[in-house]
């Protein structure tokens, strides 16, 4: 969750800056239709990639997919212990992350 906030966030303050960057070149109008499209598309093919390579996609960070010897692949609980994941530690890296974009040159909150 705090990952997918993370990436909501760069992601928003990415196009806001394409977006100006484009109403520079283009004219307001114009800029946000093809900042639209650009978006529209590379999403597209984000969420296709991510969907197809190999059918593997988890959502839970204890299981694995690993080859077994008969070239299987097989779901297999990880090495990971449940609770022990560093969510505090990754969560002010994170606001570090923002809190140094909004100083530096995004300015999408403040």
């Amino acid at each position: 969750m705090l990952t997918a906030a993370f990436g909501f966030y760069l992601t928003a303050a990415m196009w806001n800056e394409f977006n100006d960057a484009l109403g520079v070149f283009l004219g307001p109008s114009l800029g946000i239709i093809v900042g639209t499209i650009v978006f529209l598309l590379y999403q597209s093919k984000k969420n296709e990639n991510e969907f197809t390579q190999g059918g593997n996609y988890l959502t839970s960070e204890a299981t694995a997919i690993v080859r077994d010897s008969d070239g299987r692949l097989q779901q297999v609980e990880s090495s990971i212990e449940k609770g022990r994941n560093p969510t505090f530690f990754i969560a002010v890296i994170y606001c570090m992350v923002i809190l140094m974009s909004e100083i530096t040159w995004s300015s999408l909150i403040w």
